[in-house]
């Protein structure tokens, strides 16, 4: 009994400097490892392949081919507005994406189609083929559905590493959309153009100017 009425005691002022250090380090820890991870991830380059836009595009407007016939559309599409490349920028994940700040000679092509006058019946039936043969071809059904307040119906699906297939048909005008956006890459260009020019691409590749000079080819039987 005696031990423990003298057994030393620590002082309350010792206990506030302990949880006030522990309030006060434990965010400023937090904020630290945000920094040095931030600062690794920024240093480390996206994992994109290289591959020129050029060959990008081949590969986009073949599957463009396959489901345009699959969709059993028979008019001939030029390339035009109906029918068209386009490419946009390509933003890191994790933490770099809060800065908002594009990768450096990247670029994520497009290619997108539409077709006028399409009878509900048969952009139905279309949108099934399609889905079936997507999901034969190992392609995953993210959406399959008919939009709400409208007769509008849509399917999305997606592959690999932000591969995606998009197909809408609309009941105003009966218009049809089709789109296939492939991964993000680097143009191979654009590390001659980096080493030549002190280590920077400029604003001469990645982005919407990857799309510089393309044509989609025409759509349709014959084509």
């Amino acid at each position: 009994m005696i031990d423990d009425l003298e057994r030393p005691r620590v002082p309350l002022l010792r206990w506030l400097w302990i949880t006030l250090a522990v309030v006060i380090g434990a965010p400023v820890l937090f904020v630290l490892c945000l920094v040095v991870t931030y600062g690794i991830e920024s240093a480390t380059p996206e994992d994109y392949p290289r591959v020129a836009p050029q060959k990008m595009a081949d590969r986009a407007t073949a599957r463009s081919h396959q489901a345009y016939a699959l969709a059993g559309f028979d008019t001939v599409l030029p390339a035009g507005v109906d029918n068209s490349l386009a490419a946009g920028s390509c933003y890191p994940g994790g933490l770099e994406s809060m800065a908002d700040t594009p990768v450096d000679g990247a670029y994520a092509l497009s290619h997108t189609w539409q077709v006028s006058d399409v009878p509900r019946a048969e952009a139905l039936a279309a949108l099934a083929r399609l889905r079936d043969r997507l999901k034969e071809e190992g392609w995953t059904v993210t959406s399959y559905e008919r939009r709400q307040a409208s007769q509008d119906w849509i399917l999305r699906t997606e592959r690999g590493d932000g591969e995606r297939q998009v197909y809408e048909w609309m009941s105003v005008g009966g218009r049809f959309f089709g789109g296939v956006h492939m991964e993000c890459a680097y143009d191979p260009a654009a590390d001659a153009d980096a080493g030549s020019s002190g280590g920077s691409y400029g604003e001469t590749y990645g982005g919407s100017s990857a799309a510089d000079g393309l044509v989609a080819p025409a759509l349709g039987a014959g084509a």
